[in-house]
């Protein structure tokens, strides 16, 4: 599994102060931004805009108005309305989850998934949310979304789809596995959820024909995307409260990029 071998990003920019982090990260986006999004009369350009919104989960603050309102008072960042921001983010959506999403050719996966409840469980019969769902999942019944996602060895994640609560992990899985050729036909393992969709899973107590390919190591292989889950969540996946689909996609983009910079190397800054 060669993608386990890390090398340890430099520098990291949550230790460092947001005006030297800021560029560092704008001039890693720039060049992924189509040319067609970029309007040079903004008060910040779309990838200081990015860089800004991936920072505040790095300084994991709760809410965007908050991180707003510190970053023009006590940064004197000079930037656009909080409503110009949040529509800018909307139509900056599909760059960000390109950056997760972009085809490498991979040896191993990891596959699982982690529930993403969008309100209390027992306001949710009088709660409506757009393609949100009853489901069950490891922390018992929720009302909301499951964040579905492959993870490399070294916990980076590489490709990630969100679904409703109640839709089962194998289907999901057979969605995800649409572009399965692209990334180069990579040996995918994940848990007893995925028995029958042709991963690599560990057996079953009862199984009368157990997975012959499932050795030991895998066992410690998998604990990468579960320490990966852990540290997204922690890093906001839950947070605040989101009312509309697009908003619930932005918030899982940022958190996963936010999560995956460790594993970043920025090269010379060109602001």
């Amino acid at each position: 599994m060669r993608e386990g071998r890390v090398s340890k990003p430099r520098p990291d920019l949550s230790v460092i102060p947001i005006r030297e982090a800021q560029p560092i990260l704008s001039a890693w986006i720039r060049p992924r931004i189509p040319l067609k999004l970029i309007h040079t009369h903004e008060k910040i350009s779309d990838a200081d805009l990015l860089a800004l919104a991936i920072l505040r989960y790095l300084h994991k603050m709760p809410y965007f108005s908050r991180w707003w309102h510190f970053l023009k008072v006590e940064v004197r960042f000079v930037l656009p309305s909080l409503t110009q921001a949040h529509v800018r983010l909307k139509r900056l959506l599909p760059v960000l989850e390109t950056l997760l999403n972009e085809v490498e050719s991979l040896d191993f996966a990891l596959i699982d998934s982690e529930p993403i409840p969008v309100y209390r469980f027992k306001r949710a019969k009088h709660c409506k949310f757009p393609q949100a769902s009853f489901g069950f999942t490891t922390q018992g019944m929720i009302y909301g979304f499951k964040l579905h996602a492959w993870a490399l060895p070294n916990g980076r994640i590489v490709r990630y789809l969100i679904r409703p609560a109640h839709e089962h992990d194998l289907n999901a899985g057979e969605q995800m596995n649409a572009d399965w050729p692209s990334y180069g036909g990579p040996k995918i393992i994940g848990d007893k959820a995925y028995v029958g969709g042709g991963y690599i899973t560990p057996p079953k107590t009862n199984a009368r024909y157990p997975d012959l390919r499932w050795r030991d190591e895998y066992h410690a292989a998998r604990k990468a995307i579960e320490s990966a889950f852990s540290s997204v969540a922690g890093r906001g996946l839950r947070w605040g409260q989101v009312k509309t689909i697009w908003r619930l996609r932005l918030k899982v983009a940022l958190v996963l990029i936010a999560y995956n910079l460790r594993f970043q190397n920025f090269g010379p800054v060109n602001p």
